[in-house]
């Protein structure tokens, strides 16, 4: 296909008249090679420059003056530079003029890029890009835990710094960085005075076109009124498809139609999975419903406890569809407790005083109620299951049925789900949840989407994967996607289950357990997609951020205290941090410096991995989160101690001084930094 050379501003490179065609970047390689070689070998001696330009051949000792220095001619080195400009031209290349920047970029500017790059995205402004279609890949490399401090950079600078100014005051260790990128870019993560929002988040997900909200919008509006106007849905609607039991990390049942073998797991020792309905398991049996004449429906929620081994169930309720509780077991863990979590989850030491019953009990009643065929409704249910050690196939996640109000990948709460859709207050026991309630707002939930419809409690998004978007506009492109120049292909790789959260609509998947994994996954992927992202941890867990992402309630005690506590669902990511590192609260100068000569180490070992032409964008996605995590956490306690306390009893104060604190802290966690670079043909190449 011919193209010709395209500037950042969208303009065509026209010489005489005439646009400059783009051979493909293999012959623009091979020329290059071949034009160095000559100019290799007369200097040598071993080709006449004469040939070059006239046909014509010379002695070698004609191209040496009086001294016996060699000199190259004159018409060989307009020659040269006229290759070198031809190549400058031809080959991708980033350009920047610092003083024109107004503003940081931020890092929906990084995913407008890679759009611009790859897809159907706007020209950045910030940023010029020569022949844009000349480069091959990306490889977008999120590395938490580079702040501008650490490059002596100042927190409140804007325009991009050169690396070469600040060579004394970055760390020695990151010699890869300092040879191969021109600027470090200071970056505004994405959040508000007071919160940082998810860098994964505003990275991976891109805004809808207007004419892609107005497509939604009509066909959207129709499909409603028609289901609004039409009888009950069938419960089969919203069950959970064998891909979202998947998706949604699921235990896997053996009934289950998977697509690969395996998907289906072996079932571990002191789990259990329903079974298919028996004679004496029919709908006259105690507390069974059935609805449709179809379905018997129950409503399922657990609570947990902390133990020496984790987290364990404590409780389990089962209510039928007519909302009246079925079972209602508490349960002895297997290892000693060592939180009851009695503000979430209800359960107190006295409570369980007298109790005997094992998981293993529960795993028996609760399986001679329920069969394989029955439905069971809960919100997020995979955390359920894997407290029951359960497997189940047939299952509606009201999580899932109904939407959160900023889209997809983000889930709505059972709390939000009540107050928006049922107009009750639930959760509001001071002494913490009751299953029960938990599990009869589930029914209650699917009662009304079966009323109502399968759009009701769903929203129109603003905003679509970055990953489909890709795949979208290669589709769309002349000749589709199987002919364009683009494949629209993704790839993640990262720790966990990437498929579970922001690798939903990637064409491949790798899941780590550590850099050197991701590295691999990085280098084995990045020839056959064009986009792959993924997240370097070690330097993250070495500075003690983890533990202070997305601080869940249970957490925000021993935040308050200065505790890191475990891990948990962390805003550059999901909850896939468990069991992979604690944070360190205060790392000693030593083990950072380790952590960043691997780092070092693993972004060299990419780069050399990458192919000719392919971008590499660097980015922390924020700054350190710690001090601004631990002052919400306190205002957080101090709101909610404050609604039944008076000012001097409340255990934490919230003053406007605090409020400037967290305002301070905030502008820190909001400061990252990235680096952009192209890799130029090696020497071997050119």
């Amino acid at each position: 296909m011919e193209v010709s050379a395209v500037l950042a501003t969208g303009e065509r490179i026209v010489e005489e008249d005439s646009m400059v065609k783009q051979p493909p970047l293999a012959t623009i390689q091979q020329a290059d090679y071949d034009e160095d070689a000559r100019f290799k070998k007369a200097k040598t001696g071993l080709h006449h420059f004469g040939a070059l330009d006239t046909g014509t051949r010379s002695n070698a000792g004609d191209m040496e003056d009086a001294d016996g220095e060699f000199e190259i001619p004159k018409a060989a080195i307009k020659k040269r530079k006229r290759k070198e400009k031809r190549r400058s031209r031809l080959f991708p290349s980033f350009d920047v003029e610092p003083s024109a920047i107004k503003d940081k970029i931020n890092v929906a500017d990084l995913r407008d890029l890679v759009l611009w790059i790859l897809a159907d995205g706007v020209a950045p402004k910030w940023l010029s890009i020569y022949n844009k279609l000349g480069i091959s890949h990306i490889a977008t490399i999120l590395v938490p835990g580079l702040t501008p401090d650490l490059f002596g950079v100042n927190l409140d600078a804007i325009q991009p710094v050169s690396t070469s100014a600040i060579v004394s005051k970055m760390p020695q260790e990151l010699s890869f960085i300092r040879d191969h990128f021109e600027h470090l870019w200071p970056t505004r993560a994405p959040g508000d005075r007071t919160k940082l929002f998810s860098p994964m988040t505003a990275f991976m997900n891109s805004p809808l076109t207007k004419a892609d909200k107005n497509f939604l919008q009509k066909n959207g509006a129709a499909k409603k009124n028609s289901v609004y106007c039409s009888d009950n849905v069938p419960l089969k609607n919203f069950l959970m498809s064998a891909e979202e039991l998947l998706d949604g990390d699921y235990p896997i049942h053996s009934a289950t139609v998977v697509a690969d073998d395996d998907d289906r797991e072996e079932l571990e020792e002191g789990w259990v999975e329903t079974a298919p309905r028996t004679a004496d398991q029919t709908h006259e049996k105690k507390g069974t419903i059935m609805v449709q004449n179809i379905y018997r429906v129950y409503g399922l929620d657990c609570e947990m406890c902390l133990t020496t081994h984790g987290s364990a169930l404590a409780r389990v309720t089962i209510v039928n569809w007519n909302r009246e509780v079925v079972m209602d077991e508490l349960v002895l863990p297997d290892n000693p407790i060592t939180d009851y979590l009695t503000q979430y989850s209800g359960i107190t030491a006295k409570m369980l005083d007298n109790v005997s019953t094992t998981l293993s009990d529960v795993q028996k009643k609760l399986t001679s109620i329920i069969c394989s065929d029955d439905v069971l409704i809960g919100h997020s249910l995979e955390n359920d299951f894997k407290a029951l050690k359960l497997r189940h196939p047939t299952v509606i996640d009201t999580s899932v049925i109904y939407h959160h109000s900023r889209g997809l990948p983000s889930k709505p709460s059972l709390k939000w789900l009540a107050q928006k859709f049922l107009k009750k207050e639930i959760q509001q026991l001071k002494n913490g949840h009751d299953s029960a309630e938990d599990a009869r707002t589930c029914i209650d939930l699917v009662k009304l989407k079966i009323e109502k419809g399968m759009e009701f409690g769903t929203f129109i998004p603003t905003t679509e994967p970055l990953l489909r978007r890709l795949a979208r506009s290669a589709a769309n492109t002349s000749g589709g996607a199987e002919t364009s120049s683009r494949n629209g292909r993704g790839a993640v790789v990262d720790y966990g289950n990437p498929a579970q959260w922001h690798g939903t609509d990637a064409r491949t998947i790798v899941s780590c357990r550590n850099d050197d994994e991701v590295v691999s996954g990085v280098v084995n992927s990045i020839g056959q997609h064009d986009l792959v992202w993924a997240r370097l941890r070690e330097v993250e867990f070495n500075r003690g951020w983890v533990a202070y992402y997305g601080q869940k309630k249970e957490r925000r005690e021993k935040a308050v205290a200065g505790k890191s506590g475990d891990n948990s669902e962390d805003t550059n990511g999901s909850a896939e941090d468990t069991d992979v590192a604690d944070g360190k609260a205060s790392p000693t100068d030593g083990d950072l410096q380790s952590c960043l000569i691997n780092l070092n180490k693993r972004l060299k070992q990419i780069w050399e991995g990458l192919p000719p032409a392919t971008a590499m964008i660097v980015m922390s996605g924020s700054g350190d989160p710690r001090e601004m995590s631990r002052l919400n956490a306190m205002r957080t306690q101090f709101t909610e101690e404050f609604k039944t306390k008076k000012w001097d009893e409340v255990s934490v104060k919230w003053t406007d001084t605090e409020n400037q604190q967290l305002i301070e802290a905030t502008k820190v966690a909001r400061a990252g930094v990235s680096f952009i670079a192209i890799k130029e043909p090696t020497d071997h190449e050119s």
